[in-house]
């Protein structure tokens, strides 16, 4: 990882390290802060933005405001003018620090406008370079205090960090830190360089109504195989030379054929193509239908865009992970389990449907239950269970529902009445539960996990769902494929008095819960872009439209800021202490 990481900065350097502050630009007349083009993804003071990263709610202890960090006390720690700056005469250049950022907020979106009156910083005051400085501290700061999803206060102290790395002087060593140290975000930082690499020449377009049979000519298929050598082909030599650990896919191998061959369609295209749509979560059977043609002719500049919006995504979960973790990507339908950097165990599946998303959260499972009851919300209740027994009277006795009174081991369960109203009416004492049993809907285990949502981890007895593709059919928890299998991998490290009593409350089919000795992390997280062990990426469907809503609200966004660039003078500055 770290490799990589020296790679992609070295890389960087090669195009920056020479250039003096002249290559930030800016217009006359336009605040400094008004000069850079920033996903909305980054101001955490754009109300629109809350929606961009998940629509999932954060409470407010986790929300930082981003203006509470105090620039010239920064700089008064630093015993040097700027942060990011080399301060040399007439030549102030980026120190390495600094161009470790920009890279950082390039891969991000956040980009420099340009214009025709440019602005030679190298040979203004220190005024302006000050500015910038200013600003490059503003967005450190917004990154290091994207805390989405938490369910818990973070061990994270965003502005003491700050200082305490700009005052021992390892802010370099900070900023390699603040990125959360996932194989993921390495890959899709290697990705973005190399769409970013595609997007300065003119992309192709096929034609959505071609159709093609094996052995068929056609010129359309020049265009084609330079789609697929820029996709899924190892590119040219300067591309592994110069980038060996850049996003590079094998799915097409370039080979010498005579111009004849250029133009057929052959067994060579159509394997290639069906890696290209199973990348893409199309019907693999390599012929050039509409929906391929539509995947092939997206522009790698809109590819760059999701790239950037799941990048983002990715900064909400902890910079270091810990040694055991559970992650679910939910557009995946998959979960994985994480031991020592190593994936241990992985299984699909089911989410919450479009009304009823599964939320984007940084958690913790602090114990399971075996053979546990379900107590179904108001509106399952009242919109589905009552309506269903209406309908077939006597359902919900079949499915083992209960009404009880009390909790725990005072509990009192009585049989559920045949008719629905009446049903209803005892609820006023009674709550509707379903037993344990083979047909309760959590299945044998509920793994319970701290969060404002009543969604947790659970078996089901409907494995036949699994086999789906589309796998949001939940009401926001998250279904286990083997839930079994997880259990296991939990209990790994308690003592075996706590196994023999998941083993005997399984014999026996009684409620039991489990502590576990030590909490063990949960990401629920939402990422259309996956990358393989060895780079692929992977598009995934965008099951609850949120990148769509995030490009929107990057567009309102950036008009917003044009408007109102011309009345920002500067940052301000916060007084408080950190």
């Amino acid at each position: 990882m770290k490799l990589t990481a020296i790679i992609l900065l070295i890389l960087f350097l090669s195009a920056y390290l020479v250039m003096p502050v002249q290559a930030f630009t800016i217009n006359k007349g336009t605040s400094v802060s008004g000069a850079f083009s920033t996903n909305p993804l980054a101001n955490k003071n754009n109300k629109q933005s809350s929606s961009l990263l998940t629509e999932s709610k954060v409470t407010e202890t986790k929300q930082i405001n981003a203006q509470a960090l105090n620039y010239e006390q920064l700089i008064t720690h630093n015993n040097k003018p700027y942060l990011w700056f080399n301060n040399t005469t007439n030549n102030n250049k980026l120190n390495l620090s600094g161009l470790s950022l920009l890279s950082l907020l390039n891969d991000l979106g956040i980009n420099v406008m340009h214009s025709s009156d440019i602005v030679n910083l190298a040979s203004q005051s220190n005024k302006q370079i000050k500015a910038i400085d200013q600003q490059l501290t503003q967005q450190l700061y917004t990154i290091a205090t994207l805390f989405n999803g938490y369910q818990f206060k973070p061990l994270e102290k965003p502005k003491e960090d700050i200082f305490n790395a700009v005052e021992n002087q390892q802010l370099a060593t900070y900023l390699d830190q603040l990125l959360p140290q996932f194989d993921q975000v390495v890959r899709l930082r290697t990705a973005i360089a190399y769409y970013q690499k595609l997007a300065k020449k003119p992309w192709p377009i096929i034609d959505d109504k071609l159709s093609l049979v094996l052995g068929q000519g056609h010129k359309e298929v020049i265009k084609l195989r330079s789609m697929l050598f820029a996709f899924l082909g190892q590119g040219h030599k300067e591309v592994i030379k110069l980038r060996s650990m850049l996003f590079a896919l094998t799915d097409l191998k370039k080979r010498q054929r005579s111009r004849y061959r250029q133009h057929i369609f052959d067994p060579e295209i159509v394997t290639a193509l069906k890696k290209f749509q199973t990348r893409h979560g199309l019907k693999a059977d390599g012929k050039l239908n509409t929906k391929t043609i539509q995947a092939l002719n997206i522009n790698p500049i809109k590819r760059i865009e999701i790239m950037q919006i799941n990048l983002w995504r990715w900064l909400s979960l902890p910079s270091i992970p810990p040694t055991r973790y559970v992650m679910v990507n939910i557009p995946a339908y998959r979960l994985y389990f994480i031991e020592n950097q190593q994936q241990t165990l992985t299984m699909r599946v089911i989410v919450g449907d479009n009304q009823h998303q599964t939320p984007i959260m940084v958690t913790q499972v602090s114990s399971l239950t075996v053979n546990p009851q379900w107590t179904p919300t108001y509106n399952i209740i009242h919109k589905e269970l009552l309506v269903e027994n209406a309908r077939n009277p006597g359902s919900l006795k079949r499915q083992n529902f209960k009404l009880a009174k009390g909790y725990g081991a005072k509990q009192v369960l009585r049989p559920v009445f045949k008719d629905s109203t009446a049903i209803k009416n005892a609820l006023g004492q009674y709550k509707l539960v379903q037993a344990a049993g083979r047909n309760n809907a959590l299945g044998k285990y509920r793994f319970n996990i701290k969060n404002f949502h009543s969604v947790y981890l659970h078996d089901t007895p409907a494995k036949n769902l699994f086999s789906k593709k589309n796998r949001a059919l939940s009401h926001g928890c998250v279904r286990l494929q083997s839930a079994n299998l997880l259990a296991k991998k939990f209990m790994i490290n308690e003592g075996k008095n706590k196994q023999k009593q998941v083993n005997k409350s399984l014999s026996v089919n009684k409620t039991q819960h489990i502590k576990l000795s030590k909490s063990i992390a949960v990401y629920l997280t939402y990422q259309t872009v996956w990358l393989t062990d060895s780079g692929q990426v992977q598009w995934l469907e965008d099951i609850y439209q949120q990148d769509v809503t995030a490009r929107l609200n990057t567009v309102q966004a950036q008009l917003s800021s044009y408007i109102n660039a011309a009345s920002n003078t500067a940052i301000n500055s916060d007084t408080n202490s950190p």
